[in-house]
This record gives C-alpha cells, structure tokens and sequence, in this order.
C-alpha cells in the first residue's frame, strides 16, 4: 500500500498498491477483462462490488461477501482487509464473527465511483469504463 498525505495533512493509504506509476482509479474502473478468452474482473471491479454488497447487506460476514461476489474466501479477505486498511469499511468481531460495515468515506466513495460513471455516460464514454 502507498502513504499519501491529504490537503489536510492526514495520511492516507492506496488502494491499488505501491506502484507509482499506478493509473487514476477511474482509468483503473474497468470491471472486466479478457484473459485466454475468459472474463475477469479487475481489483477495483472486485472491490467496488464488495462496497456495494457490504452497503446494501445485513449478512456481511466473510462468507457471504465471497458467496454473494462469486469469490474465494482468501480473495474477500485480502481485498476487505485494504477496503478497512484505507479506511472504507470497518471491521468488528463478535464472538469470532467478523463483520464489515461501509465507514461514511466508503459511502462517499462508492458514490463518487458511480457519479463519475453517470457523468461519463452522459457524455457517451461510459464504454471507457469497461474496454
């Protein structure tokens, strides 16, 4: 993960790694590509598919994230834990039962991603977003 400051001073971590070279993460919004005629989904295709589920979701124990994602349970957990290492999600046990909850950050980030989408919809490149 990547350290970045914010304008207010406060540390922030990436995502996507520590690649500085790493790409916006709306040119990184494909959610889907093709490897040996399979589809994929991207890192943020998998996470913005999390956040979406853990929102709208009673149930978001691990297993269900992974079931409802049609992902293994070690890819749920990797990507939940960077989901609450950047400060989206939270994490809370109880009685060995972990459950994830969407922070207000991740609530605003999730609606950012989708307002983004609409704006470029709008201007007919909403096919940016998945070729």
């Amino acid at each position: 993960m990547t350290d970045h400051t914010t304008h207010d001073g406060n540390s922030k971590r990436s995502i996507a790694g520590n690649n500085s070279d790493q790409k916006s993460v709306y040119s990184q919004s494909n959610r889907e590509y093709s490897y040996d005629g399979r589809k994929k989904r991207t890192e943020l295709g998998q996470i913005l598919q999390i956040l979406e589920y853990i929102g709208s979701s009673d149930n978001t124990q691990i297993s269900s994230i992974a079931r409802s994602n049609n992902m293994s349970h070690d890819a749920a957990t990797r990507n939940c834990e960077k989901l609450v290492n950047v400060g989206l999600v939270t994490e809370e046990t109880n009685h060995d039962n972990k459950r994830y909850k969407l922070t207000s950050g991740g609530r605003s980030f999730l609606n950012d991603c989708k307002n983004f989408e609409d704006i470029l919809c709008k201007y007919s490149l909403c096919h940016a977003l998945y070729h």
